[in-house]
C-alpha cells in the first residue's frame, strides 16, 4: 500500500504540478495586457513616451530585440526596470508569472510575422 501511495504521489509531482504550455501562454498574455500593454502596446509594438523626453517603450515585436535579448535578460529587464522609463516589477510577479511573461514576449515576435 506504501509503494502504491509513493508512486502516486511521485506521478503528481512529475505530471500533475506542471503547467500546459497553453495555460502559460493565457496567463503571460493576461498579465502582459494588465502590466505592460499600457507602454508597449497590446501587441508590443511600443508606443510614444511616457513623459517629454523620456525614451519611447521598446518594440517587442523587433526581430533584431529578440535575437540580441536571451530570456535571462529579458526576465532581469522586468525584474529590475531600465532607467528612468521602465520602472522595476521585481515585487510585483511570482517566478512562474515571470516565466510566463518571458514567454510572452518571445511569442510577439512570431505574432508580428503573421
Amino acid at each position: 500500500m506504501l509503494r502504491i501511495a509513493l508512486a502516486f504521489a511521485l506521478t503528481l509531482g512529475a505530471f500533475g504540478c506542471k503547467r500546459s504550455a497553453a495555460a502559460t501562454s493565457s496567463e503571460g498574455a493576461d498579465l502582459f495586457a494588465n502590466a505592460c500593454a499600457r507602454c508597449h502596446g497590446a501587441d508590443g509594438s511600443g508606443g510614444l513616451p511616457l513623459f517629454e523626453g523620456g525614451p519611447s517603450p521598446r518594440d517587442l515585436r523587433d526581430p533584431a530585440f529578440q535575437r540580441s535579448h536571451g530570456d535571462p535578460q529579458i526576465r532581469m529587464t522586468i525584474v529590475n526596470g531600465k532607467g528612468s522609463g521602465m520602472p522595476p516589477f521585481g515585487a510585483t510577479f511570482t517566478d512562474a508569472q515571470l516565466d510566463a511573461l518571458v514567454a510572452h514576449v518571445r511569442a510577439l515576435e512570431a505574432e508580428k510575422t503573421k
